[in-house]
């Protein structure tokens, strides 16, 4: 495959903020994507922009009318096609020299070598739900020695966190589970969001998150996502990746966010903040959240079951 050179025009802008050898090393990366909807289509077209030229990407699904308010690779004329093929023509779009190995049966045991061969980076955006597909990508990042970075939207907000190849903060511990236990049982254990999203808006309306974690007996709901909560994963998400996919290059970098920390941006808010792991700061948010709602002060955000089943009606 050829690669297009330090000195192509398409980087020639990126040098006011950062060097040819860290340009070279964004050149030289692959990077895995598990799931290319919303943040992770987003993520793999900033790094492509940014140079980054090899790709493994996975994602079983195809593209909704629900995905068209966020994705940037959604629109009339994708419904219906494979979304990593979407991916893939639109990276190719951004540098024809580029190389994207697609698997359609999304991330599962019998393709995580393949899919993550060779990578320097896998950014996680796999389904919050199923916390197996995240503890198989971060078991095969460690067996590997590379970065696991998690990138997850909330409302007009993103967080982001990385897991070290070498660190006792390890997803599943981020997620409460043991570093050894079975796939199987991650799956029937299910998803805490008191563990994974210590970040909770204080404006948020708590009915929907009620609604998202099964109200009443009723399934539950989709988490709620809005194209702004995109763009601001997209862009810390990209930020910290362009900080592990540089790291061997000196030139005074900060060092990436790594699990226990947390580090969050909220375009509503107009605030950046870093917080542990836990379940302090989300039960807090969820408090503040509650006090405000309470006091009549949240704007109300229509995903009640009620309005969901009103709609689909």
């Amino acid at each position: 495959m050829m690669r297009l050179g330090t000195e192509a025009p398409q980087f020639s802008r990126n040098y006011g903020f950062w060097s040819e050898d860290e340009q070279r090393a964004l050149v030289e990366s692959r990077v895995a994507i598990a799931g290319v909807g919303g943040d992770g289509f987003q993520l793999g077209v900033k790094l492509a922009r940014m140079g980054v030229a090899s790709f493994s990407v996975a994602d079983p699904e195809v593209f909704e009318l629900e995905n068209v308010n966020r994705v940037e690779g959604a629109s009339t004329a994708t419904l219906g096609r494979r979304k990593a093929e979407v991916f893939r023509e639109r990276v190719l779009d951004i540098n024809p020299d580029a190389e994207v190995r697609i698997f359609f049966d999304g991330v599962i045991p019998e393709n995580i070598a393949d899919f993550m061969q060779g990578a320097s980076l896998v950014l996680d955006e796999s389904e919050l739900t199923k916390p197996e597909i995240g503890s198989l990508i971060a078991r095969r990042a460690r067996m590997q020695g590379i970065p696991d970075l998690l990138v997850m939207n909330v409302g007009f907000a993103a967080q982001v966190t990385s897991f070290a190849p070498a660190s006792p903060w390890t997803f599943e511990r981020f997620m409460g589970f043991d570093a050894e236990m079975p796939l199987d049982e991650i799956a029937d254990a299910g998803v805490d969001l008191a563990r994974c999203l210590p970040y909770i808006p204080p404006y948020t309306d708590l009915r929907s998150l009620r609604a998202v974690a099964g109200e009443d007996g009723h399934e539950p709901a989709s988490l709620p996502s809005i194209s702004i909560g995109v763009d601001a994963a997209s862009a810390i998400g990209s930020a910290q990746a362009f900080l592990h996919l540089t790291a061997g290059v000196a030139n005074h970098r900060r060092s990436p966010i790594w699990a226990p920390r947390i580090a969050y941006t909220d375009a509503y808010r107009l605030r950046t903040r870093i917080v542990r792991a836990g379940r302090a700061p989300h039960v807090l948010g969820l408090l503040v959240a509650a006090a405000r709602q309470k006091l009549n002060l949240n704007p109300l955000g229509s995903y009640t079951v009620a309005d969901i089943t009103r709609r689909r009606s």
